[in-house]
């Protein structure tokens, strides 16, 4: 079972983790294939050399402090991050809080003061271009020699590549804004999801014969989740531990003249009142763009069609 640090206690006299440890650290947005791979490679070590596996990663995403512009969309939330950690056998999480004092560590402070002194250090693995600490001075060499310095060893671990490119947290978030959550499913190694309440809409689905659900994607403690790109989806919908094919439609409904960007999702063969429900949807495949439409009736011709689509998409399986 992981063990999770959600604060940094730099003032204790002892340890956070007083074994030593094969370490890996950064951000890990999404927790893609080549996260992964470094995740499976410290524990896998661990396991080799009888010690405790661990990552130290940041909360929160560090652009947001650093450059609130550029801070990017995120493709896990913190609780969905640790979902996904909780499968990686990894012992030990640390999210440390990055705020302006942690932005401004000099990087072989951070080394000798936090993940050797606090976190038993003594293997890191980190990846092919892993920069941190003060101006992203931290790099492999001087890793390197701060190894030699404090007796741990590094190794760095080579890109993990898809189409002759290595996979990475911003190709990902390009894939879901062009819709295209196919190769996005391939880079993270599962499907990407969305966690959200069931809100009241306006109930017009169910006059249509399509009866919807809106959806509160969340936004917690400022963790702003990337939304894919406006359209209509195939999707499984996981509710109450049960999962359901879905249709999804992110975007306006401009047949309706409302313009405002809506989540509004049909589910399947499903007809259960679930407002104020907390469901989980995966994205399997982009069906169409949103269109508008001439008629009412048009729309429920085109409604059947995606149906029929999606059903042959998930191929009947999901369970009901």
């Amino acid at each position: 079972m992981t063990t999770y640090f959600s604060a940094f206690p730099r003032n204790q006299e002892s340890p956070v983790i007083t074994e030593s440890t094969v370490m890996t650290m950064g951000t890990f947005d999404g927790i893609h294939l080549g996260h992964r791979k470094v995740l499976s490679t410290v524990a896998s070590r661990a396991k080799t050399v009888g010690k405790k596996s661990a990552l130290v990663t940041f909360r929160p995403h560090p652009l947001t402090i650093l450059s609130p512009k550029r801070a990017p969309l995120l493709l896990t939330t913190h609780q969905e991050k640790m979902d996904v950690l909780d499968r990686c056998g990894i012992d030990y999480v640390a999210f440390l809080p990055f705020d302006d004092k942690m932005a401004n560590c000099d990087p072989a402070d951070f080394v000798r003061d936090v993940l050797v002194a606090e976190f038993g250090l003594s293997e890191l693995v980190v990846g092919y271009d892993h920069r941190f600490g003060k101006g992203r001075l931290g790099d492999a060499n001087l890793l390197q020699s701060l190894g030699n310095e404090l007796e741990f060893s590094l190794r760095v671990m080579s890109p993990i590549q898809k189409d002759a490119r290595p996979i990475s947290s911003s190709r990902i978030r390009k894939a879901l804004l062009s819709g295209d959550v196919k190769l996005a499913r391939d880079d993270l190694g599962r499907a990407y999801s969305l966690l959200g309440e069931v809100i009241k809409g306006k109930g017009r689905g169910r006059n249509l014969g399509f009866p919807t659900a809106n959806i509160r994607a969340y936004d917690v403690h400022n963790e702003k989740k990337l939304i894919p790109c406006e359209g209509v989806y195939a999707v499984v919908v996981e509710v109450d531990s049960i999962s359901y094919m879905g249709a999804l439609h992110i975007g306006p409904k401009p047949t309706f003249d409302e313009m405002d960007k809506v989540v509004e999702l049909h589910l399947l063969d499903f007809d259960r009142n679930i407002y104020g429900k907390q469901i989980k949807i995966e994205f399997i495949e982009y069906v169409r763009a949103v269109s508008s439409f001439e008629s009412v009736q048009d729309l429920i011709v085109q409604m059947d069609r995606d149906v029929e689509k999606i059903r042959k998409i998930l191929g009947g399986s999901i369970s009901k």
